[in-house]
């Protein structure tokens, strides 16, 4: 009995798709727009997250040395720079180990270096900061400190560059939550339309279904359910064609984004839980839609 009369439902469900028509591909095509934006959102917070920890990971402070620098000048500032409270560790970069370095960022593009006669890289003491001294004010008074210090020609940090980035990772959130919530909102009117037009155009036999004792779940459960395959349909496609655009914008990309986003992670797609995440909601979303249709035609 049970077996039976889910395969009644399923039978029943599949009917009602099929006569949707145009307007079934009109609702399934709202639901990709909305979750196809919400999801680019969704995968840029994510990834521009992911560079932003890995950076802040890899802060450094950079204070470039002058040519005519002596080896014990080099060793005593060292021991300065060690000692300073907001230094966590230092590294001692020379020329040749510049040079050699950049060579390896540009891997392919050697071209670039044709010609090169001398090396135009200075030395370098790489400082890695604690992480209470990462903030804007904290790091201006270090630069000023350092480049006071004999033998320093110049520092060079880029936490401002990180603030803006998180900056705008919280921007780009409550953009994707606004503008998801919007367009999540009108595929729901644009489900519950289309299945109040199945559903009145089949009226009459919904209408014998009630006289013969049919319960309000027997007619209403197909065509929620009729919704939420829409609403799950639209969801899978706009993941399919969000996974075949990020491809695309990694092959775009090529080898320029390792020099872009000095090496941290790259090539993230949305983990399974937010692709099942997503579904569930288009899906859930549809049966919404087709349960507010469902209810209002069969109080009139």
């Amino acid at each position: 009995m049970f077996w039976e009369r889910l395969r009644h439902l399923l039978d029943e469900t599949l009917l009602n798709f099929r006569r949707g028509g145009w307007g079934v591909v009109a609702s399934i095509g709202a639901i990709t727009v909305a979750f196809l934006v919400t999801g680019t959102f969704l995968l840029l917070t994510l990834n521009l997250g992911t560079v932003v920890a890995q950076w802040a990971e890899d802060f450094q402070v950079i204070a470039f040395l002058t040519d005519a620098i002596t080896p014990e000048q080099v060793t005593l500032l060292r021991k300065r720079l060690e000692g300073e409270l907001a230094v966590r560790e230092v590294t001692y970069v020379s020329r040749e180990e510049a040079l050699a370095d950049f060579r390896r960022q540009i891997r392919g593009q050697e071209s670039l270096l044709e010609g090169l006669k001398t090396n135009p890289l200075p030395a370098s003491f790489q400082l890695r900061i604690q992480k209470q001294y990462q903030t804007a004010t904290a790091l201006g008074q270090l630069a000023v400190s350092l480049r006071r210090m004999e033998g320093v020609e110049d520092v060079l940090y880029g936490q401002e560059w990180v603030d803006r980035l998180i900056s705008l990772v919280q921007v780009m959130k409550i953009l994707g939550i606004v503008i998801g919530a919007v367009l999540g909102i009108a595929s729901l009117f644009i489900v519950a339309n289309t299945i109040r037009l199945a559903v009145y155009a089949r009226a009459q036999e919904i209408e014998i279904m009630r006289l013969v004792g049919a319960s309000r779940s027997y007619i209403q459960i197909p065509l929620i359910l009729d919704g939420t395959l829409q609403g799950g349909l639209g969801a899978a496609l706009a993941l399919g064609m969000l996974y075949v655009l990020f491809r695309a914008t990694l092959w775009q990309l090529g080898a320029s984004a390792p020099l872009i986003f000095s090496g941290a992670e790259l090539g993230r797609f949305l983990d399974v839980e937010y692709r099942m995440g997503i579904v569930g909601v288009g899906a859930l979303l549809g049966a919404v839609g087709s349960l507010v249709a469902v209810r209002r035609f069969l109080r009139a």
